[in-house]
Formats: C-alpha cells, sequence, structure tokens
C-alpha cells in the first residue's frame, strides 16, 4: 500500500465511483450473494455489499490448489461458506491434463469453467436463495471482459432469473487499490510478496493456478517463489508446467 493509493482515494473521481457501486447495491434484488475468491476485486465488493448489508453471505468456490495465502485470508473472513468443486487437480488427473497419462479408462475434454465456477456458483445461489450475485468483475481486466461489459453494463439478468451484479465494471486497478488503503481494508498477502517478486500490480492474480491463463501471463514463472509447496505438488504431478517455470 502507497500514500499515492491513500491521495487517489481523496480524489472526488474516486468517490463518486464508490458513490454509484453503494447505490447499485442498495437498490439490488434481495437476497444478496457475493462470490469471493480472496482477491483484492472481491475484497473491495464484500467491503462494499456489507456497508449496506452487514449480514451478507459469501461464497469460495474451492479449486483444491489454491494459494496456501488465499487459503488463509479466506479463513479470515467472517461468513464465508465454501462450495466444494470436482477438484482442479484430480480433474486434471483423471482426463491425463499438463502432460501426465490419464487415470480415466475414458478421459474427456473438461469444461473448467463449468466445473470450477457455474456448478458452484448454483449450488451457492440455491443454497441461500440468492437472487442477485454480486461479482468483483472488471472490464479493464481483459478484451474478452471489456466486451462483456459494453454489452451487458454493471447489471444484467441471466435465464435463471439471478442478476449478476457488477459494481466494480467501470474501476480500474487504481481505484480499487485506493478503496483497499482508504478503508484499511486486510487483504490475500500473496499481493505483496508478488509486488517484492517484482510484478506489475495489473499483473497481479490469485486465480486458479492450472490454466492456460496461467501459462500465458506467466503465472508458473513466480509460482516457484510464490508459493513453493504448490508448485512442488504441482510439478510432481503434471511434468508439462516445468516448461512454463
Amino acid at each position: 500500500m502507497t500514500d499515492a493509493d491513500r491521495l487517489y482515494g481523496r480524489l472526488s473521481a474516486f468517490q463518486r465511483r464508490v458513490d454509484r457501486a453503494l447505490r447499485l447495491i442498495a437498490d439490488a434484488a434481495q437476497p444478496i450473494g457475493l462470490a469471493f475468491s480472496g482477491g483484492k476485486d472481491s475484497t473491495v465488493c464484500l467491503d462494499l455489499v456489507r456497508r449496506v448489508f452487514p449480514d451478507v453471505v459469501a461464497g469460495f468456490y474451492d479449486s483444491g490448489a489454491e494459494l496456501s495465502d488465499t487459503y488463509e485470508f479466506i479463513a479470515s473472513v467472517p461468513n464465508v461458506q465454501t462450495i466444494g468443486t470436482r477438484g482442479l487437480i484430480e480433474l486434471c488427473r483423471q482426463n491425463g491434463y499438463w502432460g501426465r497419462e490419464p487415470l480415466s479408462e475414458h478421459p474427456r475434454r473438461v469444461d473448467f469453467g463449468e466445473e470450477l465456477i457455474f456448478k458452484p456458483a448454483r449450488e451457492f445461489v440455491e443454497r441461500n436463495e440468492s437472487r442477485t450475485m454480486v461479482l468483483g468483475l472488471r472490464a479493464g481486466e481483459s478484451g474478452g471482459r471489456d466486451k462483456s461489459a459494453r454489452l451487458r453494463g454493471e447489471s444484467y439478468q441471466l435465464k435463471s432469473g439471478v442478476t449478476h451484479l457488477c459494481p466494480l465494471q467501470w474501476w480500474s486497478d487504481d481505484d480499487v487499490w485506493a478503496y483497499i488503503a482508504v478503508n484499511g481494508l486486510a487483504y490475500n498477502a500473496a499481493y505483496d510478496k508478488m509486488t517484492r517478486l517484482g510484478i506489475a500490480r495489473r499483473d497481479q492474480r490469485v486465480c486458479a493456478v492450472l490454466g492456460t491463463d496461467a501459462a500465458a501471463i506467466g503465472r508458473f514463472v513466480y509460482l516457484k517463489k510464490l508459493d513453493p509447496e504448490l508448485w512442488n505438488r504441482l510439478a510432481g504431478e503434471f511434468p508439462l508446467i516445468r516448461k512454463y517455470g
């Protein structure tokens, strides 16, 4: 956290972003839930939502292969439900991903988004009868998210009738860190470690560790230093990731 973050948080443009996010949340259909990854964006979303609805429940979709700092941070946050998935590592084992022979006699191509995000999200929504799910998605994170944001805006309804609300849709990295700084929020320690490793803020991620995105943005290169135990576990299971580390 820097003095620049705190100064940025004093800007009127930043305050207007915060006020708009709070209005969007206050106007959302109830009950409201929140998808909580333990990353900076969902951390800010959770604080914003709990300023309006203090007892809101958050859902953490556990892939079984998260950073150790993420697990520690999640454990420190109250009222978070952990929704287990089929397990990222087990799915890769069974179906022969990342350079290992499949354990299953009938390996298949896995839809990881369905297994690790959409299925647990549906379970969380059903369990809590949520009418609105708050997501920490931001348009600036990728071209695909920018396109989706321009088509859908900050709030859109699914066929199921559940509304997705993205109050940070048009926020920048600077907005997110300014909010954390001025409100003194606790956050995932992995970010400070990534900063010490020289990783630019725009490239800092705490998402799933086994995926093509991880290889493409070079996450395996720094995973060895960021979380050596997890790196050794993954490299022992899946030899191909050594190519990217």
